[in-house]
């Protein structure tokens, strides 16, 4: 995941405003489709009550058409409890809107503790240590409310994947359900506003700078040692023939030196972190690398390279961008006695936990998901 800046938000008696949260948060969970169906018992398309628990919706000239009404605007859709999207349960509405090619994006309005809930689930496994999972319901929580207020002025705040966090659709376990409603409302500041609370699978050993990886620095997002060796890809390897390391670099619009079979490192990162790469010719960024060879293939830029008959050989440790929380040096901690709000401080210095006040009440997705 990775997300930027922003200007949260009014402070009141130290804490966080009912109004930055209190309408929920909006997650893109159809990214332009031709048409889909969306169904709900007691369904209603505006205001208007709908005598079959289903609806066809789609795009035509710039208008929403649901079962062939048009509509010059967004249109919300909401049912007695859940709503499902192509078969899919999801909480609170959706809202309709028309793209470009006639096609819809379907946005999923719904509370924020449902979302942090329903995101924990999916982020982490629900039998890993309390502590974990408490730690990763603060960081969905303002890494959403980070997101709500940079993208105030757009459709949707949020993606219902990795790039911006994982949203389940499945019924959250108790374990979850407990840990989001232990830290109900809290959320990590920083000079009084929600940070970019990013997180990856595991760091290696040491996490990334927040330059390392984007353009700016941050102050929460510093490198610390991270007990990750227990993670199933704390070392990997991945070789790749040179012909076709090429092709994927001229797929990239990188295209490879006739002459030119150098595979070097040219400079790393305070980290440990490839920052600069020649391979065949070609001078990139380890992140650019991983996103032309994909991120099963390179999982980090903490890697070594090796070049021999005609085989270029990547060795490397960690896995995602290494940018705060390591998931598995979080849970490593936990193990050896350490609390949420310990792990949280270890992996984002010089930020503050406070309580958002008066959440609204929630389901979790639990008895009306299913």
């Amino acid at each position: 995941m990775l997300r930027w800046f922003c200007c949260l938000a009014m402070l009141l008696s130290g804490s966080i405003s009912q109004s930055v949260y209190a309408d929920g948060v909006r997650v893109r969970v159809g990214r332009e489709l031709l048409e889909a169906t969306v169904a709900g018992s007691g369904l209603r398309v505006g205001t208007q009550a709908m005598s079959a628990g289903s609806v066809k919706v789609s795009s035509v000239s710039g208008s929403v058409r649901v079962d062939g009404a048009e509509y010059q605007r967004p249109v919300a859709v909401t049912a007695n409890g859940s709503v499902r999207l192509n078969g899919r349960r999801y909480p609170g509405e959706f809202v309709i809107v028309a793209r470009e090619g006639n096609r819809i994006d379907v946005i999923n309005h719904v509370p924020l503790e449902d979302y942090v809930a329903r995101s924990v689930s999916a982020e982490v496994y629900s039998g890993w240590p309390e502590e974990v999972l408490k730690a990763q319901a603060v960081l969905a929580r303002t890494y959403a409310l980070h997101e709500r207020h940079r993208l105030s002025n757009k459709s949707f705040e949020l993606e219902a994947s990795t790039v911006s966090q994982a949203y389940s659709t499945a019924k959250v376990p108790a374990s979850v359900r407990d840990a989001t409603r232990k830290t109900r409302g809290e959320v990590l500041l920083h000079a009084g506003e929600p940070i970019l609370a990013v997180y990856h699978s595991n760091a290696g050993g040491q996490t990334a700078a927040s330059e390392e990886v984007w353009s700016s620095a941050l102050p929460y997002l510093r490198p610390v040692l991270s007990p990750d060796d227990a993670a199933p890809d704390y070392f990997w390897s991945y070789e790749i023939q040179d012909h076709d390391l090429a092709e994927a670099l001229y797929d990239a619009g990188l295209e490879r030196r006739a002459d030119a079979d150098e595979v070097k490192i040219l400079q790393r990162s305070d980290s440990g972190r490839v920052s600069r790469i020649r391979l065949l010719g070609i001078e990139l960024s380890g992140r650019q690398l991983r996103q032309v060879l994909g991120g099963r293939a390179i999982r980090s830029a903490l890697f070594d390279v090796r070049y021999e008959d005609g085989v270029v050989r990547f060795l490397g440790s960690g896995s995602g961008h290494g940018v705060g929380l390591s998931q598995w040096g979080a849970r490593e901690l936990a193990r050896k006695g350490r609390n949420y709000k310990a792990i949280l401080s270890h992996y984002y210095p010089q930020t503050k936990l406070r309580q958002v006040r008066e959440l609204p009440p929630v389901s979790y997705g639990g008895s009306t998901a299913r």
